[in-house]
């Protein structure tokens, strides 16, 4: 073959190649800026321009405008030097003549008589704060303890939260011995889910349920733990921080919350 002959060879595989490598480029461009764009569930209603700014990057005066955020805080509660100041300085003796009226429910030790209602005995100033901070802000369902919680000053709070925080631990009760229908719950306590992106709970809990940071739940009432596992996986109850309970609960079977309850009930206070 000539010279001639194999630079007119070499000229058209170039050509093809140059071609194809447009028509690829065109196509990369077409599904990659246009198409997935317009597919997205939140693309309904843009126009071909608007698909296109969104894909790069770039802002559309003609894109919809985005919906506005109207979701409250989960808690109005700030933990503030002057707040934890305020807490350390609580005078658990007032706190206990206020108790009075929390005693019925949650007994003259801090242990309830009624499933239903939480021990306060072994909780921290700082989870007690939060929640009757919660309760009085609405936060948290205030059907219950609204009567009680509408007439206390943030003072009362501290007060009340020093006093039961101070209470004495009783002594310690066993933890139920496991058996093969639990040993689930054992690692969702101490490993989690990572199948199901949930962490431990000993994670914020702590390995024997108590921890500095969050709500002390060995030794709770396990009705109480059930009713309110179930209400964040329900999201009836919401002034979880960051939605850290939620997450959690939401994906719990009923069976698995039962028995997590009953694993941090039998877990005594010490």
């Amino acid at each position: 073959m000539s010279s001639g002959g194999r630079q007119a060879s070499r000229d058209s595989r170039f050509a093809v190649w140059i071609s194809a490598t447009v028509a690829l480029f065109i196509v990369a461009v077409l599904i990659g800026f246009i198409w997935l764009p317009s597919v997205q569930r939140d693309a309904e209603g843009l126009d071909l321009w608007s698909v296109i700014c969104r894909a790069v990057g770039l802002p559309n005066a003609s894109a919809r405008a985005p919906v506005a955020i109207t979701a409250q805080p989960a808690s109005t509660v700030a933990w503030t030097a002057s707040t934890r100041q305020q807490l350390a300085q609580g005078n658990a003796a007032r706190g206990a003549a206020l108790a009075v009226n929390c005693n019925n429910c949650h007994g003259l030790n801090g242990i309830s008589t009624d499933a239903a209602f939480p021990n306060l005995v072994g909780q921290s100033a700082d989870a007690i704060y939060k929640q009757l901070e919660d309760y009085r802000s609405g936060k948290r369902n205030p059907v219950v303890m609204g009567v009680f919680v509408s007439s206390l000053s943030e003072q009362d709070v501290f007060d009340l939260a020093k006093h039961f925080a101070s209470l004495p631990l009783p002594v310690a009760g066993r933890p139920e011995k496991s058996d093969p229908a639990t040993s689930n719950v054992r690692n969702l306590i101490e490993v989690g889910d990572p199948r199901r992106g949930m962490a431990p709970c000993a994670a914020c809990h702590g390995p024997l349920g108590s921890t500095i940071g969050a709500p002390s739940l060995r030794g709770q009432q396990r009705a109480y733990l059930e009713q309110e596992l179930q209400a964040f996986a329900t999201e009836s109850r919401r002034n979880d921080i960051r939605e850290q309970m939620r997450s959690i609960a939401r994906q719990l079977t009923s069976a698995e919350i039962a028995m997590i309850a009953a694993y941090y009930s039998g877990l005594g206070q010490q």
